[in-house]
């Protein structure tokens, strides 16, 4: 396990870093994230169509300066165990050619088993059930030089019930999961150019939600 993996939640999506991203590149790629996340709640509120909201969600991290660098292969899997979810999803990001990102995968939720606040976010999201997206985006710099965030997306639905989820039960039935996402390059100088009008979206955003939670 790498104990030096920086894990956080941003929004709702899992993210690490491995300690050659900088401090500075993990705050850009954090604030680009909650950007895309809650741009596209502002888009699609009701999510009627998870693919469509996730689509927007990358669309918006291309608007912010990243560049698409791989596609992840959307072919359908079923899985029946949150062991068995976890290992499709490091042979899917395996296959991606990118250095370690499989591993990196891993040693996000092994990390994020550690942070209390983390762990029962994800946790919550697949025991209530219904349908969503889960996702991971471990980030890490190349050998070349490049800072790579590999974006996974695991849109999923059925019914589950949680019992004793924490120690990795099984689920009641069979999970249909499609992947999607891709390998974004960070781009640190085309990020300059929108750093101001990102941390602007975030607090227009964000002053929206507060506005209707006053309300409601």
């Amino acid at each position: 396990m790498s104990t030096s993996v920086n894990a956080v939640v941003v929004g709702g999506c899992l993210v690490s870093f491995t300690p050659q991203v900088s401090s500075q590149d993990q705050e850009d790629i954090q604030a680009c994230l909650l950007y895309a996340e809650l741009a596209a709640n502002e888009k699609y509120p009701d999510r009627l169509s998870r693919k469509v909201w996730f689509d927007y969600f990358q669309g918006r991290l291309l608007k912010a300066g990243f560049t698409l660098k791989t596609l992840v292969p959307s072919d359908p899997i079923l899985v029946a165990s949150v062991r068995q979810l976890l290992s499709e999803s490091y042979t899917i990001m395996g296959k991606l050619g990118v250095e370690r990102l499989g591993q990196l995968f891993q040693d996000t939720f092994k990390a994020l088993r550690l942070d209390e606040f983390a762990w029962d976010f994800f946790r919550g999201n697949v025991a209530k059930g219904g349908s969503g997206i889960l996702k991971c985006a471990p980030c890490e710099r190349l050998t070349s030089g490049e800072v790579v965030v590999c974006l996974l997306g695991l849109r999923y639905s059925a019914t589950v019930i949680e019992n004793d989820f924490f120690l990795w039960s099984e689920f009641d039935r069979e999970l249909a999961i499609i992947p999607g996402g891709g390998v974004f390059v960070f781009n640190r100088g085309e990020f300059e150019n929108y750093r101001k009008r990102v941390h602007e979206k975030i607090d227009a955003y964000s002053s929206k939600v507060f506005m209707r939670k006053l309300q409601s």
